[in-house]
């Protein structure tokens, strides 16, 4: 229940954050703010309502829409919440809790796979354990075939289609290849004396 309580509609983001769905829509295809579902319908984190009116607050006070964007994605918006149920980490505490190379995290943040969690007030980039499920996801992607500028494009379209069709067509390549297999293990047996 509280699952449903954290996601709410388009209509509803428009209506609690008092803008229109235009400007959503230009949030959205800026890499500003992501829905977690396009389709059937778009849904939103109950959230992205806060981090809305911290935009229009921007831009309330002058800010253009591409500072609003460089200052999201350095430094997050200002008094942006963190989840205190869950530690953050540095950079090297993160790669090194996971046996990742800070050097490809780094790489992979600057290609707009992924962004950190938070900054600190710092500006010191700060990670969470729930983004290893986003890191997992793209190193199966990139095991099974796709190129980072291919996964940039899943993840922007959250365009899953692609990936279940790859799936299918290496599991297509898997089953022709049992009997083969299973064939050159009879063989095998046969020649060992």
């Amino acid at each position: 229940m509280q699952f449903k309580k954290n996601i709410i509609s388009f209509d509803e983001l428009v209506e609690k954050t008092n803008t229109s769905k235009d400007f959503i829509l230009k949030l959205i295809s800026k890499k500003i703010i992501f829905p977690i579902q396009r389709e059937p319908e778009i849904l939103f984190f109950s959230k992205d309502v806060q981090k809305i009116n911290k935009i229009v607050e921007l831009k309330e006070l002058g800010f253009t829409e591409h500072e609003i964007t460089k200052i999201i994605r350095e430094i997050g918006l200002p008094d942006e919440r963190v989840d205190n149920n869950e530690k953050l980490y540095t950079i090297g505490e993160f790669c090194r809790k996971y046996n990742l190379s800070s050097r490809r995290i780094k790489y992979w943040e600057n290609l707009g796979l992924f962004f950190p969690s938070v900054r600190s007030k710092g500006g010191i980039r700060l990670y969470k354990d729930s983004l290893i499920v986003h890191i997992k996801f793209i190193n199966n992607l990139q095991k099974i075939g796709f190129e980072l500028e291919q996964i940039k494009l899943i993840l922007e379209n959250m365009d899953v289609q692609k990936v279940e069709e790859k799936i299918k067509e290496i599991l297509n390549v898997i089953n022709e290849l049992k009997p083969i297999i299973k064939n050159i293990k009879k063989l095998n047996r046969k020649n060992i004396p």
